[in-house]
């Protein structure tokens, strides 16, 4: 039988009492930044070993409080400029995963543990993409994206039990943008797609899942340009996931126009970067020198010769888009985390 928490405190007495005689607070958890007074303090997650005793329900917060304590860091905190974002993740990443540790212990209910998974799904996914041009050691990409795809298959198995008779529009509609961000997180994965057969027609309808089938579908067709078109056209946070897809997809496309231009005539510029998705021809030329593909001279044109593409270099590293951060500069963060208004 699962404990349940009776917690109304972010950070139980227990915790807070020590954290606070070792000196154990954390940059967000002093009082304005001064190192003596304790501000608020947010349960910080814990391993659990092996033949430890059953936590108790004083030292587990109720339902709640981790709304109240979710909402506090993807409203307050997500917000704070005093630090560079790489240290208001670290934080949040590993309050949210206290969270998650408490949803199992608990077990919840699936429609409770959805509302707590979706939050940090948007979270994990804008950070991944906030934080993509960072070193490793700053920013561990591949454990963000672990943590995501947890978050992502829990939520889904917490979907598949419950009928969207059962839920509101509001909760619909959220639904619908978590299936359609899985499956662009998962853009060439045959088991993502496969999941498409699955999902009700409640969520088929919505535009934005629709979408997102539409550009995983065109990719395993082939038809990269229905991918990229589709890509750009995808709200904020799925914009964002998506472009994460770019250096790839642009590689398979160079790829692409080397066996079909491969020939002594020249390929207009701007016609390739209407495809790519690059901001400028600058980027675009920059990104062709890499993989060997000849910038004409005047400029204007590239010239693809298929012996002298580099097939074997790894795509180009991810980095910010201007189109995705053009939709980012649009929102209210914490509106779009909390999923008040996607």
């Amino acid at each position: 039988m699962s404990v349940q928490g009776v917690c109304e405190e972010f950070c139980p007495q227990s915790e807070a009492k020590l954290r606070i005689r070792e000196k154990l607070l954390h940059f967000y958890e002093y009082k304005n930044g001064q190192k003596s007074v304790p501000g608020i303090l947010v349960k910080s997650f814990a391993r659990s070993a092996a033949g430890l005793r059953v936590p108790k329900g004083k030292d587990l917060r109720t339902i709640k409080c981790l709304h109240k304590t979710t909402e506090y860091l993807l409203k307050e905190v997500v917000l704070d400029k005093r630090k560079s974002f790489c240290y208001v993740y670290d934080f949040i990443f590993d309050r949210l995963r206290a969270i998650r540790q408490e949803v199992v212990i608990q077990n919840f209910e699936d429609m409770q543990t959805i509302k707590l998974l979706e939050p940090m799904i948007m979270f994990l996914a804008f950070s991944r993409y906030k934080l993509c041009e960072e070193t490793t050691g700053n920013f561990d990409e591949k454990i963000c994206e672990l943590h995501l795809q947890e978050c992502l298959k829990r939520a889904l198995v917490s979907y598949d039990n419950i009928a969207c008779n059962e839920m509101t529009e509001a909760e619909i509609k959220n639904r619908a943008y978590i299936e359609g961000l899985y499956q662009i997180f998962n853009l060439g994965s045959a088991e993502a797609l496969s999941r498409c057969a699955l999902v009700p027609r409640e969520i088929k309808s919505n535009a934005v899942y629709a979408l997102a089938f539409k550009i995983c579908l065109s990719y395993f067709q082939g038809n990269l340009y229905r991918v990229l078109i589709g890509l750009q056209n995808l709200p904020h946070l799925l914009c964002a996931i998506g472009s994460l897809k770019l250096q790839m997809l642009r590689k398979k496309l160079l790829e692409m126009f080397t066996s079909a231009y491969h020939s002594k005539f020249l390929v207009p510029a701007n016609f390739v970067l209407s495809l790519t998705a690059h901001a400028t021809k600058e980027e675009l030329f920059k990104d062709c020198e890499y993989f060997k593909v000849n910038v004409a001279s005047d400029n204007k044109h590239l010239h693809f010769q298929k012996i002298y593409f580099r097939h074997e270099l790894p795509a180009l590293k991810t980095r910010h888009e201007q189109f995705v951060d053009i939709k980012l500069e649009r929102i209210y963060l914490p509106e779009i985390l909390l999923l008040k208004k996607l």
